[in-house]
């Protein structure tokens, strides 16, 4: 007999449709094994080298976005995504003007390449509101929101920071819904940029980041649904 646990709601969702620049944070998304629909499906490369662009080694980037125009689209995703610079401006991701600029400020020349599928399910990022509540005290600041790079921010409750360590081979339920709950993330946060607007130590958020070996949040999989929204309960199974 399955035993469940509430112990939460969904309190954020973020897609990153091209890595590594920032994402969008919409209310509901449509979810397809084996990750968000829209999620990740694109990542800038050097056209010279083929090296992937990491979103620590190219922090301007994170303040460039790119987002669709309808929360639940399903098919043809380039003709509905949009990119945005820093001033809000946003252009249609086939126009190349974008990816032209992009290379200004990278000093590089760069090409938009499919992210190539991982065989055993794309890995979100999941991380709870106490584990970046402690982040922030330790950092001294609200994260800045391009910082914060989790496909889903849950609320506990009743919970303490890294309590999600804790799900590690469980399974959970959001909405409809379901996760297997596999390892530790590393990448749930970027901790190597300082934003000119940022007043938070960022020696001690890199300190915390070094304690923990890196790791903040957890990699969750989707076995299988069909959507999950904002609000929805979490609920944790054996």
């Amino acid at each position: 007999m399955e035993l469940a646990q509430v112990v939460g709601s969904l309190t954020a969702l973020q897609r990153f449709p091209i890595e590594p620049l920032a994402g969008e944070s919409p209310n509901v998304a449509p979810v397809r094994v084996p990750g968000l629909l829209g999620d990740r499906i694109w990542e800038l490369r050097d056209a010279d080298t083929g090296e992937r662009i990491a979103p620590t080694a190219a922090p301007l980037l994170l303040f460039y976005g790119a987002r669709y125009l309808d929360d639940l689209v399903s098919e043809d995703l380039d003709s509905w995504m949009r990119v945005r610079d820093p001033a809000g401006a946003e252009c249609p991701v086939a126009d190349p003007r974008w990816l032209r600029e992009l290379e200004r400020v990278m000093g590089r020349s760069l090409v938009r390449a499919p992210r190539p599928p991982d065989p055993s399910g794309s890995p979100l990022r999941l991380v709870s509101r106490p584990s970046l509540r402690l982040a922030e005290r330790t950092y001294g600041a609200p994260l800045e929101p391009i910082r914060v790079r989790a496909n889903l921010v849950v609320e506990l409750p009743e919970g303490k920071a890294f309590d999600e360590d804790g799900w590690v081979g469980r399974q959970m339920r959001i909405g409809d819904t379901l996760f297997a709950v596999t390892g530790p993330a590393a990448d749930c946060f970027v901790g190597g940029f300082h934003p000119e607007i940022g007043r938070g130590d960022l020696d001690m958020l890199r300190g915390l980041l070094q304690i923990r070996g890196g790791r903040f949040g957890v990699e969750v999989r989707i076995v299988h649904g069909f959507r999950v929204r904002v609000g929805d309960p979490v609920v944790l199974s054996d």
